[in-house]
């Protein structure tokens, strides 16, 4: 089978890979839509050390069920379900993963990075997966493109689960890209008072605009950020800031324009050493609660996809572009080049 995958020498080709074989608590699924992540695009653009060669990589993605084991069986499974996953797989005996934090797993494995990915025509599903519960059946009303882009709606859901957005909230979200439209749209469902998206690119920017209506667009370029915030927010502040982008001089800025015992979720990951960006004085003054995040989990996932069934999500309309397993590096090229929202690989 065709799989996209980083080789004994660390390049990211496409090559024949054999074909997951099934055993007695695994299962098999046809990939049949899959998605370029920030995280992908990072270890395009600079490789990673989380993995070990060679390795298929892809997380995000929609199957179909071809074939089951006897333990799949048990679970419900069968031939012809369509399913996506959560891709982070904890352990089930650590502290994180026994308090519902499987995100948090002292032993964490995840699809692409320690068990092969989803850039391939075929995928087994781990025993840990299916034993974990990590594997989520789809609706029919559900199309491949909108499943997905389940998981890193998630991923913005875990994140926004500590910032407790309610309707007198000022939020404002560094990053125009998917994410941020995502965590906008999340903040509106919540009943946010206003959504600021601070972006440098005016076309970016616009595009955001029109994507998530009622959001508003300001351009990271002007003199005084936390001046044409606090005139953007009768004057106290913004209560939620997201940093979703990995420019590091948004962590220190997303202080400043907090509000009094603002909230501030650290999204973006940043590639190398992450130390330095925070200013102690502003913490404590302020009263600032700063949280990080990473992965998501099944329960987040779930409730991305409710708010899909429900009306209110529709993430297809992300997707700019679509290629085969065959092309999938023009993919990475124009999110690289041209700042492509989203790419889904059709199988």
């Amino acid at each position: 089978m065709k799989a996209f995958v980083m080789d004994e020498k660390r390049e990211l080709v496409v090559k024949e890979m054999p074909k997951p074989q099934l055993e007695e608590d695994n299962m098999i699924v046809q990939i049949k839509t899959a998605s370029i992540c920030g995280t992908d695009m990072r270890t395009f653009l600079k490789g990673s050390n989380k993995i070990t060669p060679p390795r298929i990589l892809g997380h995000e993605f929609s199957a179909e069920v071809s074939e089951v084991s006897p333990y799949a069986k048990e679970l419900g499974f069968k031939v012809g379900d369509r399913i996506t996953a959560a891709p982070a797989i904890g352990c089930g005996e650590c502290w994180s993963c026994k308090t519902g934090h499987t995100n948090m797993c002292d032993n964490l494995q995840t699809i692409g990075f320690q068990y092969e990915g989803a850039f391939a025509e075929y995928m087994s599903i781990p025993y840990q997966a299916l034993k974990m519960g990590n594997v989520i059946k789809l609706p029919d009303v559900l199309v491949d493109d909108d499943a997905t882009l389940i998981e890193p709606a998630a991923c913005a859901l875990n994140a926004q689960s500590y910032l407790n957005i309610s309707k007198d909230d000022f939020v404002v979200i560094y990053g125009s890209g998917i994410i941020g439209c995502m965590h906008a749209e999340l903040a509106m469902i919540q009943g946010a008072e206003k959504v600021i998206m601070i972006e440098p690119i005016e076309s970016r920017g616009r595009i955001a605009e029109k994507m998530v209506p009622g959001v508003k667009w300001i351009s990271s370029n002007v003199e005084n950020m936390e001046q044409v915030i606090l005139e953007n927010t009768e004057g106290r502040g913004a209560d939620v800031v997201i940093t979703a982008t990995s420019y590091t001089p948004v962590h220190t800025e997303a202080q400043v324009i907090a509000a009094k015992r603002g909230r501030i979720s650290l999204f973006g990951g940043i590639a190398g050493d992450g130390k330095g960006y925070l200013d102690s004085n502003l913490i404590h003054y302020k009263e600032l609660q700063i949280f990080g995040v990473h992965a998501t989990t099944v329960q987040f996932m779930q409730g991305i996809m409710d708010y899909m069934l429900d009306g209110k999500l529709d993430l297809k309309k992300y997707i700019e572009m679509e290629v085969t397993i065959d092309n999938i590096l023009e993919g990475f090229e124009s999110v690289r080049d041209h700042g492509t929202m989203k790419v889904v690989i059709h199988f």
